[in-house]
Order: structure tokens, then sequence, then C-alpha cells
């Protein structure tokens, strides 16, 4: 069974999780690096924008929006929706899913795997999410 049913149900998750760290320490390095990371999923199909480059009127770091393509994103990572489940959810070894191909990059990936550290605030603030809405 997919753990989202629908692109919208994501979307709603990923909101959430996008207002609750836009003014991170993750989000700040996002905006400092000057980052912009598309990530493209899969059933259920999905493109999701972090922005950090591109100013926010109310002063966060960053901010995410779905289904754009502008502007275009310094590296994109591809995925089923289920393996976006288990990055936003802290559940995969990055480096490795790229290596497996369970994850395709493009783009200036060594400049956003410098990231990874700032990541694991991230992923609990997802499943805090997740269990909000009676996710599991």
């Amino acid at each position: 069974m997919a753990t989202y049913q629908n692109a919208e149900e994501f979307i709603d998750v990923l909101r959430e999780v996008a207002d609750r760290v836009k003014n991170s320490d993750a989000a700040k390095s996002l905006h400092e690096a000057g980052l912009v990371v598309a990530f493209v999923y899969h059933h259920p199909d999905l493109t999701v924008l972090m922005d950090g480059l591109s100013p926010n009127d109310d002063g966060s770091y960053m901010s995410m929006t779905f289904h754009q393509d502008l502007p275009k994103a310094d590296v994109s990572f591809e995925s089923s929706a289920d393996v976006g489940h288990q990055f936003w959810s802290g559940h995969m070894d990055i480096p490795n899913a790229l290596a497996r191909g369970q994850v395709k990059a493009k783009g200036g990936i060594t400049k956003a795997l410098k990231l990874i550290p700032l990541l694991p605030p991230l992923y609990d603030v997802y499943n805090q999410v997740r269990q909000s809405k009676g996710l599991s």
C-alpha cells in the first residue's frame, strides 16, 4: 500500500513541515547556499520546490511550492513518493539510495549533500506532522 493516496495528501503534510521549518538552521543554510532544490516524486506525481534563493516577504529563509518549476532548481532528486517518505521520515541513507538508483539526482549534488547534517530536525518535524494528522 502506498504511503500517500494522492498528491494533495503529501502536499498537506509537506506544506505544514515547510511552515514549521522555514526559519530553522537547515532553512538558513539553504538560504546562505542560495540553493533551490526540487524533489520530483512519482505515484503520486508531485514536484516540490524548496527555494532558499528567492526573497520571502515574511523574512523566512526558504519557501516551498508544489507543481511549479520556477525558479530553476540547482539540484533535483527524483524518486517514488514512497522513497520520498523514507527520506523525509529520516529512514534513508541518502548516499546509498543515490548509489543504488532509488533516487536519481541532477545538478549541484555535492553542494546539496553538504546540507545532510542539518536534516535530522526536519525529519522530526515531518514525523510530528504525520502523527498529528493521524498518519503513521
